[in-house]
């Protein structure tokens, strides 16, 4: 309806997954290479999670445009099957004949190691592709393993790739299948998108549909990132609505009175998201403080990368169990096992932590929703805002933020220039080294002053360049 308005050729914010509007954030890049990594590698089982919408269809296509061309593969869809159901289902999917009477599971997985063991002589690679894993039972997962048990001395015959959502998570947790848990060579957790990737899929859709100028304007672009939670399927929901609202407004640029009626009708008012969001912004960058050199990521300077480290004093899902709830709500994130190290287990999911102790002024400072750790063990849930601590607070603690692009991969050229444009933009210093800007940041901002990139720095400057900014400011503006 709006398209001649516009001037558009095409829907733009279709949910078709269409590979002409493919847009992969850095985030999407980063799930490709941890995904290409391990079907390179000699593992049986890759493993991808997210929640709805967030762009997992959009990595695995992607990943099957990037295999060689000698790459047989498997389109499992509806996983809602049985032992023998998932064998005759994979025969069929790779052109296997076999008798359909009288099927046995034997006789199919001797079909399928037979052809698997033609391909691999004929310098084919197998893969297996299945989405909504998490409805998979414990039986077809375990059938799945004694699969890929067929390999060579130097690689598996053939690969399976789990896609999923967090439910999945706590699938592969169960005793019975430890074994094929183990067998998992390469994972990724995909976060929605951060509120500057939201801006340029939008202005790339639109691009990609014959838009000749900016449809939506700022404020209308970060409300829509704002309602929709950097969540692609929303965003497409939510666009499309207020595009058709701004041509019934007659207006030509997409404004907040257009993402505001779009959000009416698509259910999500502005007097409950607020609510919903503020529990998400309470502890979505949270701090719950034990010791700043016991968690630390350092600066080197002669390779210019930072390192993980061990926290000297680790702190338990358990113990944080209240508080952590709401953790999981605003990250997505499953239920971790009551004893797994928090911080340990959060880097599964591209989030570090840091801990440490600093005066309660520094801490407002940093901008971020924080967790006080108190003398008689509980937490404190502090945000910004917030007046006073409470008068048992020991001082400590942790703050979880999400990784840079290119981190855990150690991808230093997208690393490297992720953090030196951010040290730049904060500093406004342009040629000095990343560790004179570290310590010019640290200086400028009531940091302690290191001149390394430790963890209380990286947790600056995530929280002050992603989205989690502009999202407090944006529902203190609803409020």
């Amino acid at each position: 309806m709006y398209l001649n308005y516009f001037g558009l050729q095409t829907e733009p914010f279709s949910i078709a997954p269409d590979p002409q509007f493919l847009y992969m954030s850095e985030r999407h890049q980063e799930a490709l290479a941890h995904l290409s990594y391990g079907l390179q590698g000699s593992g049986g089982f890759i493993l991808l999670t997210g929640e709805v919408g967030t762009g997992k269809t959009t990595v695995s296509r992607a990943l099957l445009e990037q295999l060689p061309e000698a790459t047989r593969t498997a389109f499992i869809l509806n996983p809602m099957l049985n032992e023998t159901e998932l064998l005759a289902t994979l025969c069929d999917e790779f052109g296997i004949r076999y008798a359909k009477r009288n099927i046995t599971n034997k006789r199919l997985t001797d079909k399928l190691q037979e052809f698997l063991l033609t391909a691999h002589a004929a310098g084919e690679q197998c893969v297996v592709l299945i989405d909504e894993a998490q409805h998979l039972r414990s039986q077809v997962l375990e059938q799945l393993r004694l699969l890929t048990n067929l390999e060579t001395n130097q690689h598996k015959l053939l690969r399976v790739i789990l896609i999923g959502q967090p439910e999945l998570q706590d699938l592969l947790r169960r005793r019975e299948l430890r074994q094929l848990a183990q067998r998992i060579t390469a994972r990724y957790h995909l976060l929605p998108l951060q509120a500057a990737d939201t801006q340029r899929y939008i202005n790339y859709r639109l691009q990609v549909a014959g838009a000749q100028r900016e449809l939506f304007d700022n404020a209308a672009l970060k409300l829509v990132h704002y309602y929709s939670e950097g969540i692609p399927r929303r965003l497409n929901l939510l666009c499309d609505r207020a595009l058709l609202a701004a041509y019934n407004d007659q207006v030509q640029v997409v404004g907040k009175a257009q993402v505001k009626a779009a959000a009416r009708e698509l259910d999500v008012s502005p007097s409950q998201t607020p609510r919903r969001m503020s529990i998400a912004l309470v502890t979505t960058m949270v701090i719950a403080l034990v010791g700043t050199a016991a968690l630390s990521w350092w600066f080197n300077s002669s390779a210019n990368t930072a390192t993980t480290l061990a926290a000297a004093q680790p702190v338990s899902a358990a113990s944080t169990q209240q508080p952590l709830q709401s953790l999981l709500r605003a990250w997505q994130l499953p239920q971790p096992p009551a004893d797994v190290e928090l911080c340990r287990w959060l880097e599964e999911y591209q989030l570090g932590c840091v801990q440490g102790r600093l005066r309660f002024d520094r801490i407002k400072a940093l901008n971020l929703p924080v967790l006080l750790q108190l003398q008689d063990g509980g937490w404190q849930a502090v945000t910004s805002e917030s007046a006073t601590p409470n008068a048992n607070w020991t001082g400590e603690f942790l703050a979880v933020f999400p990784l840079p692009p290119g981190y855990q991969l150690r991808a230093e050229d997208t690393y490297q220039r992720w953090l030196g444009e951010q040290l730049r933009q904060t500093t406004a210093q342009q040629q000095d080294s990343l560790a004179e800007l570290v310590t010019a940041l640290q200086q400028q901002h009531g940091l302690p002053v290191s001149g390394e990139l430790d963890g209380l720095t990286l947790a600056w400057l995530t929280s002050h360049h992603t989205d989690f900014g502009p999202r407090l400011a944006m529902q203190q503006e609803q409020q």
